[in-house]
């Protein structure tokens, strides 16, 4: 997880932890402390929406980092609904979903594609500040939401590390002083009905509320090509309770509830050609050879018969307590506590065969804790000082079935039989331990310098496996484990692996559950200027470092060095910009960078002499990647917003990297670029609200986008090309003058693109994981009150 969070205890009781800090700040609320200045966030244009991206409110041009924010507005006008919605919006933003689900975000090229349920991130996110430990948690974020705040670049002095790329902070809307709610209702192709809304209000003068809800539900989207039957149907409902208590001037108390239930089903890749990891068992496998390509139709797939629907959970707690110290410094509390639970099927293979198949059940727990202070030191000068500590737990159990593929023949030649299945099981308990600071010194009316530092401490421990769940893969195991101990290496045999047994062995042959411990620590740091041109025209400059926690894969595997963690990942980061309001209808912002990066943490294939190619973490030792970015905002005329995205992306490996590619061949990956990362990224964003009667407004709006060509693994093998594509949206509606109500028509994908976000390699077949197809739809949205 993210030690993003702050640190008074190693107590995991967040409530607990909570009623204390209450207690603490009601005693010193009783003083009289003057009450806060609170800035209202506005949802006209980017320029003028009030974000917190160095913790405190600010002015989005007052930013002196790469901040692309969008208000509630925004969001619904262009359709913003997840994370996913957010690479058509975000220069050198790109979403992944994995092959098992769980989602890969990636921002200026720095991502990481594992696949584990406890991967760390390198580009976080956080809700209200408060961190959303793991990506696999982040599906129902994006409801009822103020804000979305995308930070770009490393964020590690004040989110802490795991934000090497960036950080995604979902703002949710507030309670408000009066009753009021809203209601959306929507209906599109494929039966997805949409359902939600909000109501929020007083509940007494110092206590207020906010209710928000969504239920989203529709059909199977994927159709197999050899069956008809389909896949991919929609079954999420999020949820989030608010809490606002003033009981003194000083005092505010936040409590925010959320979590979202999760049914939908795994997206099955699309298969694209068979390549046996081992030809000589290839006619064991009947249909491997005659296997047909799908249609280039997004929809069409390939799964065996099962039930693939989730049965997912996320619930969490977050705890916030400012007190006003005196006018100028505030101490904050932020508590949080999370648990999700995870029980999923998914075919990885893309075919009606059982290549491989598996079960993924788990659980992660998760309690963080901040406490830090805020404040003006003089007029000139702006500290926040803080601590933090985060415990995560992860346990994660996989049943996975490869009873058609060649691997399961391996040791057929040593007269072995052949082994059908396998278990996981990976633990980790990971606790960390920071120490943080930030200054933003004004030397001038124009001329403002910052400087920020933090320390971390982190220790992980490690317990896992490769095992047998059906009694025969434990027996096929210490077959081939005997005969590489007596014959190969002269060794004596040893007594029979048990069933449920490891069958994951060390350099002698020995099976056994590994254990293991990575402590690690690093300091991340941030300088920067910002030097004010002329009136809201500004150009700043930094130099930040961060860093990504090293940590352990979740993966098949034979011999214990395949659970070796890879180290941390540092980089250094230098990135000039200009943030310029050239007129009230015009805004302009541009950004150059160069990284510079060590050790980058990179999921690759090791070569096994016995099953081919297997998985495991590596460290890539030197990289470097150089980008800019465009963006602006443009209003010509009275209800047209114009905006629009550029971004450069070149990422390329700069030292020897000796590794094996998707294929199992040895090769030196010095000078290729990055899996994930796109050169290009362009998109464009036409609003127009015009009236067309007293009471009576019409939208048009349109959105596109375009990715170039980029490789999901390293090694440039022509199968794990991604082509690059464009997207087009349409939209268009009518709303009360009022906004009391709105009626909006939209359609995604108009042109019905076959496009595809990532490609890999599964045992004996490549595939791709499809994008959407065309969808359509009428949203319905009226907000009353009473």
């Amino acid at each position: 997880m993210n030690d993003h969070s702050i640190s008074l205890t190693a107590g995991r009781r967040p409530i607990a932890l909570g009623a204390c800090a209450l207690a603490i700040t009601w005693a010193l609320a009783a003083g009289g402390a003057a009450a806060a200045q609170e800035v209202a966030p506005s949802d006209d244009a980017d320029r003028t929406i009030v974000v917190t991206a160095q913790k405190r409110e600010q002015a989005l041009n007052d930013v002196p980092l790469s901040v692309t924010a969008f208000g509630a507005e925004q969001l619904a006008s262009r359709g913003i609904d997840s994370t996913v919605d957010l690479a058509n919006s975000v220069p050198g933003f790109t979403y992944t979903e994995s092959r098992i689900g769980t989602p890969i975000y990636t921002l200026r090229g720095v991502g990481f594609n594992d696949i584990a349920l406890g991967g760390r991130p390198t580009v976080s996110v956080y809700q209200d500040e408060a961190p959303i430990p793991f990506t696999v948690e982040t599906r129902g974020g994006f409801l009822d939401l103020e804000r979305v705040e995308v930070l770009a670049g490393p964020q590690g002095t004040l989110f802490g590390q795991n934000a090497t790329g960036g950080a995604i902070n979902l703002i949710a809307a507030k309670p408000t002083d009066v009753f009021k709610g809203s209601l959306t209702a929507g209906y599109g192709r494929f039966n997805e009905v949409t359902l939600g809304g909000f109501v929020s209000g007083p509940i007494s003068d110092t206590l207020k509320f906010r209710l928000a809800v969504k239920s989203e539900q529709a059909d199977g989207w994927q159709y197999s090509t050899t069956t008809g039957d389909t896949n991919g149907k929609k079954n999420l409902i999020s949820g989030r309770f608010l809490l606002e208590w003033t009981p003194a001037e000083a005092l505010r108390v936040n409590l925010n509830l959320n979590g979202f239930l999760d049914r939908s089903d795994n997206q099955s890749p699309q298969y694209l050609l068979a390549r046996p990891s081992d030809p000589t068992a290839a006619a064991s496998i009947p249909g491997l050879a005659t296997l047909v390509v799908p249609p280039r139709n997004n929809r069409a797939t390939d799964f065996n018969p099962g039930d693939y629907a989730r049965d997912n959970d996320f619930l969490q707690a977050n705890l916030r307590i400012d007190y006003d110290l005196n006018d100028q410094l505030t101490l904050t509390s932020l508590s949080s506590y999370s648990k999700y639970n995870q029980n999923q099927l998914q075919d990885l293979d893309g075919t009606p065969l059982i290549g491989l198949t598996q079960r993924t059940m788990g659980d992660i727990e998760s309690f963080a804790q901040e406490l830090r202070i805020a404040g003006d030191l003089t007029d000139q000068l702006y500290v926040v000082i803080g601590a933090n500590y985060a415990d995560d737990k992860t346990r994660e159990r996989v049943s996975g079935d490869l009873s058609e593929s060649t691997q399961a023949y391996a040791f057929v030649g040593l007269g072995l039989p052949p082994f059908y299945s396998f278990g996981l099981r990976h633990d980790q308990d990971i606790t960390t331990y920071a120490l943080f600071g930030n200054a933003e010194f004004k030397l001038t009316d124009a001329l403002t310098l910052q400087a920020g530092v933090r320390y971390t401490n982190s220790n992980n421990r490690f317990v896992g496996c490769t095992r047998d769940i059906d009694g025969v893969t434990n027996q096929v195991f210490s077959g081939f484990h005997d005969f590489v101990r007596t014959v190969v290496l002269g060794l004596p045999a040893l007594a029979p692996i048990p069933a449920g047994g490891c069958i994951t062995a060390d350099a002698l042959q020995v099976p056994q559950l590994v254990t293991s411990r990575l402590k690690e620590d690093n300091v991340s740091w941030r300088f920067g200027a910002d030097y004010e041109i002329a009136d809201d025209v500004k150009v700043y400059a930094n130099v930040s470092r961060g860093y990504k926690a090293g940590g352990y894969p979740s993966l098949a595997a034979t011999s214990t060095a395949q659970y070796d963690p890879t180290l941390q990942e540092s980089l250094t980061a230098y990135e000039a910009g200009l943030k310029a309001a050239f007129s009230r209808d015009f805004q302009l912002n541009a950004a150059i960078y160069h990284y510079d990066y060590r050790d980058k943490q990179l999921l690759g294939i090791v070569a096994d002499p016995s099953f081919g190619r297997l998985l495991r973490l590596l460290n890539v030792p030197k990289s470097r990647i150089n980008g800019a970015e465009l963006q602006l905002a443009w209003s010509p005329v009275r209800g047209l917003d114009i905006t629009g995205n550029a971004s450069y992306v070149d990422s390329k490996i700069t030292a020897p990297f000796v590794a094996e590619d998707p294929n199992g061949v040895t090769a030196d990956f010095n000078g290729q670029a990055f899996p994930n990362s796109p050169k290009w990224q362009l998109s464009g964003d036409v609003n127009y609200e015009v009236p067309v009667s007293d009471r009576l407004n019409a939208i048009f709006g349109a959105s596109a986008s375009y990715r170039s060509t980029t490789n999901s693994e390293l090694g440039r093998l022509p199968e794990l090309v991604v082509e690059d594509y464009a997207l087009v949206n349409l939209r268009v509606g009518l709303a009360d003058s009022d906004k009391k109500w709105r009626l909006m028509a939209w359609m995604n994908n108009v042109g019905d693109k076959y496009y595809y976000t990532s490609a890999t390699r599964s045992i004996d077949v490549f595939n791709r994981m499809m994008g959407a197809p065309r969808t359509f739809g009428l949203t319905f949205t009226y907000n009353f009150q009473p």
